[in-house]
């Protein structure tokens, strides 16, 4: 059954990467169309805009989701405006600075926007599909940040609606639209990864992945890797030696493209069990 999430569009405010309900609140409780009140400052500007269906990744000071608007990622919010993933709208909105002038503080915003009217809220088209959602992310073949894998390719992006937990293989039901984003609907099945264990060592440094797309790897058991390990944080310039479980990203009937559905998808995942050794500098010392 499909739904739609719904938020009041918040002041800019940064998020981390796994926290992945990510909506926002309107800064303030003002929906005057009229515009600011006599103790407020003038619109620097008013303009008539398009907001799109989906939130979309982005980055602050670390990562978060964004609104699109007339086809480009919005960093502020909107004051009054209450954002509903799954339609388009047509707003007319005011520009104005909050700081009367002063500097604004740090990794705060210029300006801020409020809603002054909502000309239109259409829902907006789109197509059933079934995602497929695997174990461990995978470093980004277009950015140095880490992806999950969904149908068998890394996807740089976020759906909507859901919350990402690594160590998982999960069935998604969702909605794609024309700007290739997901609004998930529905949790087909979350299985956890399950597989065998043994020890690797991992180098302190990174390399070229060597893969034939952008990205640099760390280095397991002398090869690079692009994924990630499940629940392990490693330490800046540090070697290890770990135990682990090894686990399949694609288990069979999972992913119809066979055992992976892109070149950079490393066919195994790995789970922190234990850490054995750590070693500051260099390469592991037993490798």
């Amino acid at each position: 059954m499909s739904h739609r999430l719904t938020s009041k569009y918040r002041c800019p405010s940064f998020l981390p990467i796994l926290l992945l309900s990510m909506v926002f609140a309107g800064c303030g409780d003002s929906t005057d169309p009229t515009g600011p009140g006599p103790n407020e400052p003038e619109y620097i500007e008013t303009r008539v805009v398009t907001v799109g269906p989906t939130l979309a990744k982005c980055y602050g000071v670390g990562l978060r989701t964004c609104m699109v608007v007339d086809g480009f990622l919005f960093y502020n919010g909107i004051e009054g405006f209450e954002y509903q993933a799954g339609y388009t709208y047509r707003l007319r909105i005011g520009k104005y600075d909050p700081w009367g002038g002063r500097e604004p503080p740090q990794d705060a915003g210029l300006y801020a926007y409020r809603l002054l009217e909502q000309l239109e809220k259409t829902e907006a088209p789109s197509t059933p599909v079934t995602l497929t959602v695997g174990p461990a992310r995978v470093i980004c073949a277009g950015s140095d940040d880490f992806c999950p894998v969904v149908n068998g390719a890394p996807y740089d992006d976020y759906i909507n609606g859901f919350e990402y937990e690594a160590g998982y293989h999960y069935v998604l039901e969702a909605d794609r639209y024309s700007d290739a984003r997901y609004i998930m609907t529905n949790v087909v099945s979350k299985t956890r990864a399950e597989g065998t264990e043994e020890e690797i060592t991992i180098n302190w440094g990174r390399v070229e992945c060597n893969d034939g797309h952008p990205g640099f790897c760390k280095v397991y058991n002398g090869v690079p890797y692009r994924g990630e390990i499940v629940g392990f944080h490693p330490r800046h310039e540090y070697g290890y030696r770990l135990r682990v479980e090894k686990f399949s990203m694609f288990p069979d009937g999972m992913n119809p493209g066979g055992p992976t559905g892109s070149p950079i998808v490393p066919e195994y995942g790995y789970r922190w069990l234990e850490t054995l050794e750590e070693t500051q500098g260099g390469k592991y010392s037993g490798s």
